[in-house]
């Protein structure tokens, strides 16, 4: 029976969806069908609720006395035992600071427990920026009791807050990470009729889209932070006199350094106020020294209504015109504010850098691959769309084909062809009429693997894969387009268009990142805006160069003023292959560094690359913040902890590598995550936040949670109750069980 579950757990992963139009893989069928079957049980009554929109009715979990794995994230599942309630979200405020592409973004969720008994444990599964780095959680529960807490190894802190609950009658909480895109909190001993507030502060690295001369950096805040069901009904009005603001309220600050040509939303109504003029330092530029105060751009949003309930992932994008056309690298190095002689040091390299000025391909291929699995059928019309765009860009004398998959693969030609007028046409024809979302379930890895065995190997090759991002075995997939990609030396470049409201951006951003390209998401083929992207996608699949490995070296100069030149092979970095870096997003490369000589100093970095056969070589100078800060440390380790669970640290690449999948290998990784995410205090695959309870003096600026307001319960008042379109997905609760508890 465990080796069918660990068969489980490495096919469910970030981003897979189980989709009632879609029949599970063969190998998986068996298993669920034996373990998620409780026909008969009487004593127990299961429900499901579902994350984004994305997951289906009427998927059945085991008991908890089968002693079973817990259920492959993200399905999220709880048992309705009786006196169960749900704590109905009231309210949500976000309030975001964007300095260039950083994002620091506070969550605050305001929630009303009624019930007329203390709730022993209540859950809340929610998502997030996969990768971003969360630096602050607490939770006020009354109007004079907080709890806040410290990262403790994952077993570690549940083990605690289990203790916690049993013998005491304080409350406590857990904050855990289920995928890189998932978050769990769970708190415990919540008292009867109180108020809670669950606040929450992350940073994120924002996506970075290609296009010429400009920069469109995107903010998403998914869906499920914010209820999503419409208006509330007249009950609710009614009973609830209070000026606590209904659904989710937005405030975000954008902070340039260049001129921003626009602010826009592509999903939901929102009020920009834009100025320009001096003010407090906050970009890296200003921190650098170069005065306190310096002339920024800067805008205000909102949305538009003041507040509204959600029914897609939020999206704002940022374009700004950097001056003179061109963006250029960046070095910044940071000094710790209280630990001896460490630093970290951040290299930024634009989009489009690497491969500026390259020469350009005279011919290569390109290879698309649509999904055509059941889970399309709403989305086949952008799917097309796309398609004939992509199509009709293709310039001439190149070679393409069209691939499709589903539960199997198919393809329009069984090799790919030359771009001509007639080859078009006909392809044009076959999107029209033979693109359909009629092929059953999501394999997209033999797809893969057939592509790449039937690519012509003595072109450059790009595949451009299609998809909603519902997909089986995302970790094998991206594992095999990694070794593709760097086996190939960068002669294959992977590609990932995501279609639809609720895609998974784990899934197009690590297509990507594994196969050296480039990622974007459309909604709907209805909706504007949508055409810029897929341009943009195919000038990067198109028209620039393929890059081989990128080198580093980094110029030290000693007190004396004497330099030399040295590729830092002991620091700690990240990526820790920095030779594969992708050409076309904002490339991070973070170095934590402590065995410099405290008397040396890193004045510049050295970059060399291979593009399309030329070799490149440019020079970037290091510059100091004068303000000592752990930022850029905690970027760095939170990028660390990323590539441990990617299998792409230094564990899993260096030259004493471990056996792949063996306990010496998890153990090594657990070890080094629970080391680094402890000291700096980092969320993880392997470590957790413990919160215990505080005592609390109200401040008098929360009205809602020092009593001021006064709130009012009626039956409507849970903002869970669906009322929105057929279908909808409950995406944001509290799952309060007074009966036996899940952590058990």
């Amino acid at each position: 029976m465990a080796h069918r579950w660990n068969r489980l757990d490495k096919i469910f992963a970030a981003g897979i969806v189980w989709d009632p139009e879609e029949p599970l893989p063969h190998e998986l069928q068996d298993s669920v069908h034996g373990y998620y079957n409780f026909a008969g049980r009487s004593d127990v009554n299961l429900e499901l609720f579902k994350l984004p929109g994305q997951y289906p009715e009427g998927v059945q979990v085991a008991h908890k006395d089968r002693e079973l794995p817990s259920i492959p994230q993200p399905v999220q599942a709880a048992a309705t035992w009786p006196g169960r309630h749900l704590l109905p979200p009231l309210s949500v405020t976000v309030d975001a600071s964007i300095v260039q592409d950083t994002a620091r973004v506070s969550v605050s969720q305001l929630f009303w427990n009624d019930s007329g008994v203390p709730i022993k444990e209540a859950a809340f599964t929610f998502p997030l920026p996969a990768g971003c780095t969360v630096t602050d959680f607490s939770c006020r529960i009354g109007t004079n009791k907080i709890i806040r807490g410290a990262v403790k190894p994952r077993e570690e802190a549940r083990d605690a807050f289990k203790q916690h609950i049993r013998t005491h009658e304080t409350a406590a909480g857990l904050l855990e990470q289920d995928t890189p895109d998932i978050f769990t909190t769970t708190l415990g001993n919540v008292p009867e009729k109180t108020k809670v507030k669950v606040s929450l502060t992350y940073i994120a690295v924002l996506k970075h889209r290609f296009a010429d001369s400009r920069n469109v950096t995107t903010l998403t805040l998914p869906t499920s932070i914010a209820p999503r069901f419409g208006e509330a009904p007249e009950e609710y009005n009614d009973a609830a006199s209070t000026n606590v603001p209904q659904g989710l309220t937005l405030d975000i600050e954008i902070v340039e350094s260049e001129n921003i040509t626009s602010v826009d939303s592509p999903s939901h109504a929102i009020t920009v106020a834009r100025r320009r003029g001096a003010r407090d330092a906050e970009s890296f530029a200003d921190l650098a020294g170069e005065g306190n105060r310096s002339t920024v751009e800067t805008a205000s949003v909102k949305l538009e209504t003041g507040h509204m309930f959600l029914d897609k992932d939020f999206v704002l994008d940022i374009v700004t015109a950097p001056d003179g056309g061109t963006e250029n690298p960046q070095a910044w190095l940071e000094e710790h504010p209280t630990f001896a002689n460490h630093k970290t040091l951040m290299l930024t390299l634009p989009p489009g850098f690497l491969a500026r000025n390259a020469p350009p391909m005279q011919r290569s291929e390109i290879l698309f691959l649509a999904d055509r699995s059941g889970s399309m059928k709403d989305k086949i019309a952008a799917l097309k769309s796309a398609m004939q765009f992509f199509l009709k860009g293709i310039p001439e004398g190149r070679k393409f084909n069209i691939w499709s998959f589903g539960s199997h693969y198919t393809y329009w030609q069984p090799q790919s062809v030359d771009y001509t007028e007639q080859t078009l046409n006909s392809a044009l024809s076959w999107v029209a009429n033979d693109l359909k979302a009629n092929m059953g379930g999501t394999e997209l890895l033999p797809a893969i693997q057939a592509i790449v065995d039937a690519r012509d190997r003595a072109l450059m090759t790009d595949v451009i894969i299609l998809t909603d991002g519902q997909t089986w075995r995302m970790e094998q997939t991206m594992d095999y387009i990694q070794k593709t990609h760097g086996l190939t030396e960068g002669r294959i470049r992977f590609f990932a268009l995501g279609i639809g409201k609720a895609v998974s951006h784990a899934l197009v951003d690590g297509i990507a990142k594994a196969g050296g390209g480039y990622a974007d998401v459309v909604q709907e083929a209805s909706q504007g805006g949508w055409e810029d992207r897929v341009v943009s996608m195919a000038k990067a699949a198109l028209m620039s160069a393929h890059l081989g490995p990128v080198h580093l070296a980094f110029n030290i100069q000693d007190e004396n003023g004497n330099t030399r030149s040295s590729t830092l092979a002991d620091a700690k970095r990240s990526p820790a292959d920095t030779s594969a870096i992708s050409p076309f997003d904002r490339s991070r490369l973070y170095f934590h560094l402590d065995r410099l000589n405290e008397a040396e100093s890193i004045k510049s970095v050295k970059v060399e690359v291979q593009a399309n056969h030329e070799i490149k070589t440019l020079v970037i100078p290091v510059t100091v913040l004068e303000k000592r800060d752990t930022t850029l440390h905690k970027l760095a380790a939170r990028s660390m902890l990323n590539d441990l669970e990617r299998g792409r640290s230094h564990i899993h690449l260096g030259p004493n590598r471990p056996v792949p999948g063996s306990l010496g290998e998890t153990n090594m990784v657990r070890k080094e995550a629970e080391g680094l995410a402890c000291k700096w205090s980092l969320v993880s695959k392997w470590t957790s936040f413990f919160l215990a309870e505080e005592p609390y003096t109200p401040t008098g600026e929360d009205a809602f949670m020092d009593g001021v307001v006064e709130i009012k319960v009626s039956p409507a008042d849970d903002l869970l109750q669906p009322r929105g379109t057929p279908g909808d997905a409950t995406n944001i609760h509290y799952a309060l069980s007074e009966g036996p508890s899940g952590m058990e």
